[in-house]
């Protein structure tokens, strides 16, 4: 019976709705830690064409989310606890980065259909 309940228990969890959502991002940084070590958490995501995503800005300092490509799809800065937004209609994988600390690199994956 116990192992029963266990393995409902396992199975119920593995289920759940996860704590992440799939069009957040969060920009970070930490004054004591080098700035190779500040970013965009997750790093990468995979979302739906049309999706938007929202990129929020849980530093100390401001950040832009800085589209790598040439001309730029998106340039868009947050002050502290600011959020940028942005729709991507196109599929493809669109690489950014923060314009004022270049280390801080990020990659939204747009898909044609769904995401899982």
């Amino acid at each position: 019976m116990a192992r029963a309940i266990l393995a409902l228990l396992l199975f119920a969890a593995a289920c759940a709705p996860r704590p992440v959502r799939a069009d957040q991002v969060r920009m970070y940084d930490d004054p004591r830690r080098p700035e190779k070590e500040w970013g965009y958490e997750p790093r990468a995501i995979e979302v739906a064409r049309g999706t938007t995503v929202t990129f929020t800005n849980a530093g100390v300092a401001f950040h832009s989310v800085t589209s790598d490509s040439a001309p730029r799809a998106f340039d868009a800065g947050a002050n502290l606890g600011e959020k940028v937004t942005l729709t991507l209609e196109r599929p493809g994988t669109w690489a950014c980065h923060c314009g004022v600390h270049p280390d801080m690199k990020g990659v939204v994956h747009v898909r044609d259909g769904s995401c899982r």
